[in-house]
């Protein structure tokens, strides 16, 4: 008996983008569009939005030129899982407790922390090398 089952995807969004900050005015209108289309409240659609933005900013920084998978899930209870796939130089994810900016002055470096105050869950992932996904929870009213 499996306690812990996900609700049943009701809706999905599955994009590729091109690795160019051109991009993120489009990420934050599809992922808008798709959740409006879907019922989702304009509140749940603006931090959506905005996690995209990060989670995408972050794909873009970390792999100029290269383009970046967006996900989307909605569960029939309003459930909202969004995943950036992208490159990463990196060969293991950041520890949580190095999501924020190293200093109050940085310039950068803030994306995480953004999305993991944004969302109910974040998950980042290194399932094989060179490629990063991370994935953002957010919890919203049911669609109507």
């Amino acid at each position: 008996m499996n306690r812990h089952r996900r609700p049943r995807c009701a809706a999905r969004l599955d994009r590729v983008y091109s690795g160019s900050s051109a991009t993120l005015r489009r990420v934050r209108y599809d992922v808008t569009t798709w959740l409006d289309e879907n019922g989702i409240e304009p509140e749940l659609q603006g931090r959506a939005a905005l996690v995209l933005s990060e989670l995408a900013t972050n794909a873009l920084q970390a792999s100029p030129g290269s383009e970046y998978n967006v996900h989307g899930s909605l569960s029939s209870d309003g459930e909202v899982v969004l995943s950036v796939v992208s490159r990463t130089r990196y060969e293991r994810p950041p520890p949580r407790e190095h999501w924020g900016p190293p200093s109050l002055m940085s310039e950068g470096g803030r994306g995480l922390m953004i999305v993991d105050d944004l969302s109910t869950d974040v998950e980042v992932e290194l399932p094989s090398t060179g490629m990063v996904v991370v994935t953002a929870t957010l919890h919203g009213e049911s669609p109507a």
